[in-house]
Parts: structure tokens; sequence; C-alpha cells
């Protein structure tokens, strides 16, 4: 039977180089399950638009799963390195707010419906920071808001990550510094001279579930990969069986590929 190909599409929550990688986590509690990770640190949903043909099409995944926004949410309302950052290194013109934030990603699943036989989910946002009252919480909210409503009107899975992670916060209060653009490389280079853990990293600066205010440690990766996994083991399941039909059935087999190519 041909195993289902699960692609995790983001940033650099799903990269997991300058965090904890719940992918990893993903991959080792299915094993039976293809995974390809296609998250790029820094990437707004303009960006996965922009390189959806070479990083999801090309693969075919029976399953995408999409977790995208902070990104976008610091290009608008960060801190004025993070703005130049995106405009610099990330070459993002015009700011993704909540509005265009939306457009961008209905066109991103216009295309991968179109493009694509692959079951669709999305993923609400994480935090910024570990305080129910951090000021940026709100837009977390608002972002998060925005895939609700993308979900339901598109009739797609919503993995609600948002209200996992302010259960979690408003459990455990932690008053850590904001992000930096910065930290992550500082970080790297930190880790590998002392052999620290992202959780180390977020302990000394006063967090459990963030090793920097946004990037995960290993206690936040488990939480994101917990709220997914019940989701995504009923659209695994579902793929396979549709592989399993496509494979025993060839007339299906056929008109499925005229469906896709035509």
């Amino acid at each position: 039977m041909k195993p289902c190909t699960l692609l995790c599409f983001g940033d650099s929550l799903t990269q997991g180089v300058v965090s904890a990688s719940y992918v990893n986590i993903l991959q080792e509690t299915l094993p039976h399950v293809r995974m390809i990770n296609a998250g790029i640190n820094g990437d707004t949903t303009l960006h996965l638009l922009r390189r959806v043909e070479r990083d999801v099409i090309h693969h075919a995944p029976d399953v995408v799963l999409i977790l995208t926004g902070l990104n976008d949410l610091g290009s608008a309302y960060g801190p004025l390195s993070g703005r130049w950052y995106y405009r610099t290194a990330k070459n993002l013109q015009t700011p993704m707010t909540p509005r265009r934030f939306v457009r961008v990603y209905q066109h991103l699943i216009t295309i991968l419906r179109q493009r694509t036989q692959a079951r669709i989910a999305l993923c609400t946002l994480t935090a910024l920071g570990e305080h129910p009252n951090d000021p940026y919480q709100h837009l977390v909210d608002t972002y998060s808001h925005c895939i609700r409503a993308l979900a339901w009107h598109a009739g797609l899975p919503l993995i609600d990550l948002r209200a996992a992670f302010v259960r979690a916060i408003e459990d455990n209060v932690y008053h850590g510094p904001p992000y930096r653009i910065w930290q992550p490389p500082r970080d790297q280079i930190a880790m590998r001279l002392r052999g620290e853990t992202y959780a180390m990293r977020g302990v000394r600066r006063g967090y459990r579930l963030l090793c920097d205010g946004v990037h995960l440690t290993e206690a936040g990766a488990q939480l994101v990969a917990s709220a997914m996994l019940p989701q995504l083991l009923m659209l695994c399941r579902t793929a396979s069986e549709h592989n399993v039909v496509m494979t025993h059935n060839p007339t299906l087999h056929e008109k499925h590929q005229g469906h896709k190519t035509g």
C-alpha cells in the first residue's frame, strides 16, 4: 500500500532549525507516513504562495498542513528592525496586514485545490510571548480569527493551535523579554558552544513553551504536535484508503489522473 505523504508547509516553526521541531515529533509518532518538511525561516503567506509550485505541487502530497501567519503579523506590526528584515532580506515590499493576509491565503488555498488532490488542513497561530496580557497577543488572536474564517468558508479542517496555547499560557504565565530579530542566529551559536537545548534557552529568558518569545522549545513543539495529531491521523487514514481504492481500480485511477491534468 502506498504510504500517505504529509507535507508540512510553513515558516521557521515548521522548518525546525531555529526552533524545536514539531515535524520531527510527528514523524516519530507516524512512522508509516512519508513526511515532507516545506518550512522556510522568515516566510510569510506570500512567500508560501511564491513557492507553492516547487515545494508543494511538485511533490503531489496526499495531505497538506499549513501553519503560517506569525511573520505576516511581524511584517505589519513588529518592531522597526523586524519590518526592515522583511523588506530587505525577504523582499516583502507591502506588509501583510490582516486584509492582505486573508486575500493571499485564499489564493493559496485555491491553487492547492486546483492543482493537487491533497486534503488541506489549516492551523491557527501559536503565541508571541507567554503572558496573556502581552500586547501582541491580541494581534495573534486577530490573525488566528482570520484563519478560522478561511477554514470555515472553504470547508477545510482546522487545527486550533491558538486555543491550545492560550490554555497553556493561562495555566502557566511566564514573563520573558520581547523577541528580537537577531536572537535566533545568536541562539544557534550559543547552543552549539554550550550544548544547550531550546528548553534551556527558554528557561534562561523566563519562558517555557517558547525559547525566545516566538520559536518553540521542546515542550512547545510537543504541544503543537499533540494538537495536530488527531486531525492528521484522520486525514492520513482517509488518504491511505483513497490510495488503496485507486491502486485496485485502474479505471478510477485513469479518471483521477485525467482530472489532475485536465
